[in-house]
Protein backbone atom coordinates (compact mmCIF):
# COMPACT_ATOMS: atom_id res chain seq x y z
CA UNK A 1 0.00 0.00 0.00
CA UNK A 2 1.54 3.27 -1.11
CA UNK A 3 0.62 6.86 -0.38
CA UNK A 4 0.32 9.08 -3.45
CA UNK A 5 0.09 12.71 -2.37
CA UNK A 6 1.19 14.95 -5.22
CA UNK A 7 2.05 18.60 -5.62
CA UNK A 8 -1.58 19.48 -6.44
CA UNK A 9 -2.76 17.91 -3.17
CA UNK A 10 -0.16 19.78 -1.13
CA UNK A 11 -1.06 23.07 -2.81
CA UNK A 12 -4.77 22.39 -2.30
CA UNK A 13 -4.22 21.70 1.41
CA UNK A 14 -2.24 24.93 1.86
CA UNK A 15 -4.85 26.90 -0.11
CA UNK A 16 -7.67 25.37 1.98
CA UNK A 17 -6.05 26.52 5.22
CA UNK A 18 -5.18 30.00 3.92
CA UNK A 19 -8.64 30.64 2.43
CA UNK A 20 -10.27 29.52 5.69
CA UNK A 21 -8.10 31.85 7.72
CA UNK A 22 -8.53 34.96 5.53
CA UNK A 23 -12.25 34.77 4.72
CA UNK A 24 -14.93 36.06 7.12
CA UNK A 25 -15.81 33.58 9.88
CA UNK A 26 -19.11 32.38 8.38
CA UNK A 27 -17.09 30.96 5.45
CA UNK A 28 -15.39 27.74 6.54
CA UNK A 29 -12.92 25.52 4.74
CA UNK A 30 -12.01 21.99 5.74
CA UNK A 31 -9.79 19.02 5.11
CA UNK A 32 -11.38 15.62 5.62
CA UNK A 33 -10.44 11.96 5.80
CA UNK A 34 -13.11 9.30 5.41
CA UNK A 35 -13.66 5.69 4.51
CA UNK A 36 -16.46 3.70 2.93
CA UNK A 37 -17.86 1.30 5.50
CA UNK A 38 -18.66 -1.50 3.05
CA UNK A 39 -16.78 -0.47 -0.11
CA UNK A 40 -19.57 -1.89 -2.26
CA UNK A 41 -20.50 1.29 -4.13
CA UNK A 42 -20.70 1.24 -7.92
CA UNK A 43 -20.23 4.95 -8.58
CA UNK A 44 -16.70 5.56 -7.22
CA UNK A 45 -13.46 3.84 -8.20
CA UNK A 46 -11.17 5.04 -5.43
CA UNK A 47 -8.89 3.28 -2.97
CA UNK A 48 -9.79 3.68 0.70
CA UNK A 49 -9.46 5.91 2.65
CA UNK A 50 -10.48 9.02 0.74
CA UNK A 51 -9.76 12.64 1.49
CA UNK A 52 -11.52 15.86 0.66
CA UNK A 53 -11.01 19.59 0.57
CA UNK A 54 -14.06 21.78 0.88
CA UNK A 55 -15.57 25.17 1.52
CA UNK A 56 -18.99 25.88 3.00
CA UNK A 57 -21.15 28.82 3.99
CA UNK A 58 -24.31 28.61 6.08
CA UNK A 59 -26.53 31.30 4.53
CA UNK A 60 -29.26 30.42 7.06
CA UNK A 61 -29.32 28.04 10.05
CA UNK A 62 -31.04 25.54 7.73
CA UNK A 63 -29.26 26.18 4.39
CA UNK A 64 -25.60 25.55 3.50
CA UNK A 65 -23.81 26.27 0.22
CA UNK A 66 -20.76 24.11 -0.44
CA UNK A 67 -18.10 22.99 -2.90
CA UNK A 68 -15.97 19.88 -2.37
CA UNK A 69 -13.14 17.92 -3.97
CA UNK A 70 -12.83 14.17 -3.26
CA UNK A 71 -9.83 11.99 -4.05
CA UNK A 72 -7.73 9.21 -2.59
CA UNK A 73 -4.28 9.68 -1.04
CA UNK A 74 -3.81 5.93 -1.60
CA UNK A 75 -4.19 6.13 -5.37
CA UNK A 76 -1.91 7.73 -7.96
CA UNK A 77 -4.36 7.73 -10.90
CA UNK A 78 -7.24 9.67 -9.34
CA UNK A 79 -6.52 13.16 -10.69
CA UNK A 80 -8.63 15.33 -10.89
CA UNK A 81 -10.85 13.36 -8.50
CA UNK A 82 -14.52 14.17 -8.00
CA UNK A 83 -15.58 17.80 -7.66
CA UNK A 84 -19.11 18.93 -6.85
CA UNK A 85 -20.95 22.01 -5.58
CA UNK A 86 -24.46 22.50 -4.28
CA UNK A 87 -26.77 23.19 -1.39
CA UNK A 88 -27.61 21.22 1.76
CA UNK A 89 -30.73 21.56 3.88
CA UNK A 90 -29.85 21.28 7.57
CA UNK A 91 -31.84 20.17 10.58
CA UNK A 92 -29.63 21.39 13.47
CA UNK A 93 -29.93 20.28 17.09
CA UNK A 94 -27.08 21.92 19.04
CA UNK A 95 -23.79 20.77 17.50
CA UNK A 96 -25.56 17.87 15.72
CA UNK A 97 -26.87 18.30 12.15
CA UNK A 98 -28.87 15.98 9.96
CA UNK A 99 -28.81 17.06 6.33
CA UNK A 100 -29.79 16.32 2.78
CA UNK A 101 -28.34 18.00 -0.24
CA UNK A 102 -28.20 18.22 -3.98
CA UNK A 103 -25.11 19.09 -6.00
CA UNK A 104 -23.77 19.10 -9.52
CA UNK A 105 -20.53 17.82 -10.95
CA UNK A 106 -19.00 17.35 -14.37
CA UNK A 107 -18.30 13.66 -14.91
CA UNK A 108 -16.58 14.46 -18.21
CA UNK A 109 -13.95 16.44 -16.26
CA UNK A 110 -13.83 14.32 -13.09
CA UNK A 111 -12.11 10.97 -12.85
CA UNK A 112 -12.99 7.65 -11.28
CA UNK A 113 -16.75 8.18 -11.04
CA UNK A 114 -19.81 6.82 -12.80
CA UNK A 115 -22.34 9.51 -11.92
CA UNK A 116 -25.45 10.17 -13.98
CA UNK A 117 -27.01 13.57 -13.42
CA UNK A 118 -27.09 15.58 -10.19
CA UNK A 119 -25.76 14.13 -6.94
CA UNK A 120 -27.67 13.67 -3.70
CA UNK A 121 -26.18 13.54 -0.21
CA UNK A 122 -27.77 12.37 3.02
CA UNK A 123 -25.86 12.61 6.25
CA UNK A 124 -25.31 13.61 9.83
CA UNK A 125 -22.47 15.51 11.49
CA UNK A 126 -21.42 16.34 15.02
CA UNK A 127 -19.00 19.00 16.22
CA UNK A 128 -17.80 22.47 15.35
CA UNK A 129 -14.09 22.97 14.51
CA UNK A 130 -13.62 19.21 14.39
CA UNK A 131 -16.60 17.24 13.03
CA UNK A 132 -17.37 13.56 12.87
CA UNK A 133 -19.76 12.67 10.07
CA UNK A 134 -21.49 9.95 8.13
CA UNK A 135 -22.69 10.61 4.59
CA UNK A 136 -24.19 8.79 1.64
CA UNK A 137 -23.29 10.40 -1.71
CA UNK A 138 -24.69 9.15 -4.99
CA UNK A 139 -26.20 10.00 -8.31
CA UNK A 140 -29.80 11.06 -7.84
CA UNK A 141 -30.77 8.41 -10.42
CA UNK A 142 -29.11 5.47 -8.61
CA UNK A 143 -29.09 6.26 -4.90
CA UNK A 144 -28.56 2.62 -3.94
CA UNK A 145 -25.26 2.50 -5.87
CA UNK A 146 -23.66 5.39 -3.97
CA UNK A 147 -20.97 5.57 -1.31
CA UNK A 148 -21.65 5.61 2.44
CA UNK A 149 -18.66 6.97 4.32
CA UNK A 150 -17.69 7.88 7.85
CA UNK A 151 -14.92 10.29 8.74
CA UNK A 152 -13.88 13.56 10.25
CA UNK A 153 -13.41 17.13 9.05
CA UNK A 154 -10.96 19.70 10.43
CA UNK A 155 -12.23 23.26 9.86
CA UNK A 156 -10.37 26.50 9.25
CA UNK A 157 -12.23 29.77 9.82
Amino acid sequence: MSVCIGVHSVLAAITTVVVGEVTPEPVKTYISLNTDLWDTNKQFEFEQPMGSFGIEYDVHPNVRLFAEHLSSPMQCNDSPGVNHAGVKLLAPVGDFNVYSGISINNSDFDSNDRFEGPLVSLGAEYGDDFKFYIEHLSSIRKIEDGRTSVGFKVFFK
